[in-house]
């Protein structure tokens, strides 16, 4: 954005926009039903329109290898990739087709053939040939080779990953994997495994014609009549692909009475590939969560599955959102259920709930409304998510919530609906008002003890709706060629990612500048990525949020970077379409002031993918950078920001604010704390003194009156002072 964000600080503390009593809230225009919602938005997927080579011929950006411009340090440049014969392989979040291998030091990307790749070049010959691109300079150049060729099998939304057998870090001696959903005529009738072995850059074994190696390419189909030991039924095997260091690739997959659609959940089946022999073994887990069951049957559960590991493979985390039969109040609507194994897979366990009516969660909830007019409290949903594990092995997941309308088991999945002034005619899940905005916030667990969670940034926009008849469907600037007419989603996205060793947590999502768009609407038509940092600082479990984890003070705009920041690439600038960012950031070098981090600066991989029009079926365009992205962190951990030893913090909170605001500061004796506001030319126009107690304070000053603009906020305690910026609305 971030007119609304102008102090780091502000981002590690909660927004109090809203009273606690119920009843001051910002009432809702409205409800939407969303699994109406997902179900359009998946519709093109269940049955992809026919290709024609007609009308969709060969563009720019094939499968052959490319040349990126060199990144400079701390810059950020875009270059074409590749091209796919549509956009449906990258339309789903969870799945991963981009990874960075860290033991060989290179990039992947899995992607369907484009209109032009050679063997096959008509437009609709053998469609499900997957293919992946590989560089081991960071993007400056690239080599591919075709993974799976099946002219009756065609492989759908792939991802993978490169596997390196533990100790070796030549790219010669490793391999890339891959899987995702089988079609074939017009139907969904299995899942794809494929694997091959790699060679040095530039070699014969980056070729296009699968590994002929018994066992590389495996159909496994939804209809066996008896399964081989230690493998089970499952389906669209297309969520959270990771490759450890544990010696084994891992693959997310749909448990459902009727796998070839995405209306049955029942469960989630962990895919694991051991490598043997030079081919993989693939065997099964199942996991079903004991979810709130609706009168017709179905479980409150999403096909919007994810997983994650740490870099060893002995630690994971599964995320399916729903809503457990044992939730209660808050608690019940759709919200991350997980399960965590810490003996790589062998035993899974489900942890407790994030706690929406825990008071520490009020960061999340005072900005939401209360679901039904008998139910005088909010029940968060779940929006859009990603997941990651930290060096302490936590894990976080970086998350959106909007406002659950109804407490009924039957319509959780409704959520309530906002008019604004900006544009009455349409609807939007948050009112984009100051309080009640989509907020995106990093929750972090690994249970044994109650979730932390903090604001990360807030984000200025929301993706219009790709189902013909909903909300901003008339703004989506895709083509209506899918299904029913369905367009292609645009929601932020939020990627989660990690260092190598875990110390920096990545974070990424797209949205949109209103203030370009017509009638400034909030619709996500104009996207671009931004990106923040986390530092892991401790491996301490107890206290807040900000006792381990810190938030870099700067947002960083991926694909239309500033000035002196990079090149900036019109194909990607407010173009950000269905955009991945690897789990696995490059190691990051860090600068430090005394014990605290000042700066990290680390390579991010990143693809977008899209066309000129916008055209679901034509071959479409992926554009990839290795951005060196710096960020920067003010010392809220292992250093006093305010100077002496009784002030450990100081933060000012909602920033920008409208009528009253909070300084949170922790003390180590008890102190008189003074708070002036001043402005531009130094006057003090509000004042408000207490009395701080050891420990966690938090001081609400007054703010009404003050015209908008910048204020300058004093804060002194005994004889300890701090100033920052607060911007009044």
């Amino acid at each position: 954005m971030k007119k609304q964000l102008l102090l780091g600080s502000a981002l590690l503390a909660a927004i109090s926009a809203f009273p606690q009593n119920a009843k001051t809230r910002i009432q809702p225009a409205g409800k939407l039903d969303m699994g109406a919602v997902l179900a359009q938005k998946y519709a093109a997927q269940i049955s992809e329109p026919t290709h024609s080579a007609a009308h969709y011929g060969p563009q720019a950006g094939d499968d052959n290898a490319v040349t990126a411009e060199k990144n400079a340090a701390t810059s950020i440049s875009w270059a074409l990739l590749c091209g796919s014969m549509n956009t449906y392989g990258m339309l789903v979040n969870q799945s991963r087709p981009l990874q960075y291998n860290a033991a060989v030091n290179a990039v992947s990307f899995i992607h369907r053939k484009s209109t032009s790749y050679t063997p096959f070049p008509a437009a609709n010959s053998n469609a499900g040939t997957i293919v992946a691109e590989i560089s081991s300079n960071w993007g400056q150049t690239w080599d591919s080779t075709c993974i799976w060729s099946d002219a009756t099998n065609g492989g759908r939304y792939p991802q993978g990953a490169i596997y390196s057998p533990a100790g070796n870090s030549n790219i010669a001696n490793a391999y890339v994997v891959g899987c995702g959903p089988i079609v074939a005529n017009n139907a969904f009738t299995g899942d794809w495994y494929a694997s091959k072995a790699l060679g040095a850059p530039g070699s014969a074994a980056y070729n296009t014609t699968a590994s002929a190696t018994p066992g590389a390419q495996q159909f496994l189909s939804f209809t066996l009549p008896s399964y081989p030991a230690n493998q089970g039924p499952h389906g669209w095997s297309r969520y959270g692909f990771t490759s450890t260091n544990g010696g084994v690739v891992r693959s997310l997959a749909l448990i459902q009475d009727d796998q070839t659609g995405l209306s049955t959940m029942r469960g989630v089946s962990v895919v694991k590939g051991t490598f043997n022999a030079g081919v993989f073994a693939w065997t099964t887990d199942s996991i079903i969560p004991p979810t709130v069951v609706e009168s017709g049957g179905s479980k409150v559960i999403s096909s919007e599955v994810q997983m994650a590991f740490n870099e060893a493979g002995t630690v994971g985390y599964i995320c399916v959102p729903g809503a457990l039969a044992t939730s209660q109040g808050q608690n019940r609507g759709y919200q991350p259920i997980i399960y965590k194994t810490t003996n790589s897979g062998s035993s899974w366990s489900l942890l407790p709930v994030i706690n929406f009516a825990s008071p520490s969660m009020a960061i999340v909830t005072d900005h939401l409304v209360d679901v039904d007019a008998t139910n005088a409290f909010p029940v968060p949903y779940l929006v859009d998510y990603d997941m990651t594990v930290d060096a302490n092995n936590q894990l976080h997941i970086g998350a959106i919530f909007c406002s659950a309308a109804i407490a009924n088991d039957d319509s959780l999945n409704y959520i309530a609906q906002f008019t604004t002034s900006i544009n009455p005619n349409d609807k939007y899940k948050w009112a984009h008002l100051p309080g009640n905005r989509p907020y995106l916030y990093d929750f972090v667990g690994d249970g044994t003890s109650p979730w932390k969670a903090a604001m990360v940034d807030s984000i200025s926009s929301e993706g219009p709706s790709s189902a013909n008849g909903y909300p901003g469907y008339s703004d989506n600037p895709w083509d209506n060629t899918g299904t029913n007419g369905a367009k292609l989603s645009m929601d932020p996205r939020i990627q989660m990612g990690r260092t190598p060793d875990g110390k920096f947590v990545n974070v990424s999502w797209t949205e949109t500048d209103s203030a370009f768009i017509a009638q400034s609407k909030k619709w996500n038509i104009q996207p671009n990525i931004k990106s923040r940092s986390i530092a892991i600082t401790s491996s301490v479990t107890t206290g807040n949020y900000s006792t381990f984890c810190t938030v870099s003070t700067n947002e960083i705009n991926v694909t239309k970077p500033a000035s002196g920041d990079g090149t900036q690439n019109p194909k990607v600038v407010n173009r950000a379409t269905l955009h991945y960012m690897s789990p696995t950031t490059g190691t990051a070098a860090v600068t430090s002031v005394g014990n605290c981090i000042s700066t990290a600066e680390y390579n991010v991989p990143f693809t977008v993918t899209n066309s000129n029009p916008y055209a679901q079926l034509t071959n479409n365009t992926t554009w990839y950078t290795s951005a060196k992205l710096n960020y920067q962190f003010k010392c809220t951990v292992g250093i006093n920001e305010i100077q002496g030893n009784n002030v450990n913090e100081s933060l000012i909170y909602p920033n920008p604010a409208n009528g009253s605001a909070f300084v949170k500061l922790t003390l180590s004796k008890n102190e008189n704390v003074q708070i002036s506001v001043m402005n531009i030319v130094g006057q003090v126009v509000k004042s408000t003194s207490a009395n701080g107690s050891v420990g966690e304070n938090n001081i609400q000053f007054d703010l009404s009156g003050l015209n908008s603009g910048v204020y300058m906020v004093n804060v002194k305690a005994g004889n300890n002072s701090s100033t920052k910026k607060i911007v009044v609305e």
